[in-house]
């Protein structure tokens, strides 16, 4: 399984518990609208994301090693 490093930004700490960096164990093939679903964030909370300081999408697949950065409209944008 592979794993990636994901930190959250502003509100968004209020689904995992105020943490601002966690790991997450994805199965292979994951998009990033899997990696909020598994967080419980709702996606229209989500306005930024960043892959390894690169601009992506809901609908990016991760490989694992990806450090993934979320933030809210509250937060950044």
């Amino acid at each position: 399984m592979p794993t990636v490093t994901v930190s959250v930004y502003a509100n968004l700490r209020d689904y995992t518990d105020g943490r601002s960096t966690l790991p997450l164990d994805l199965p292979k093939g994951a998009t990033i609208r899997m990696v909020i679903d598994r967080l419980g964030i709702p996606p229209e909370q989500t306005r930024i994301i960043f892959v390894d300081h690169r601009a992506a999408g809901m609908d990016h697949v991760l490989d694992g090693g990806e450090r993934i950065d979320l933030f809210s409209a509250i937060g950044g944008g």
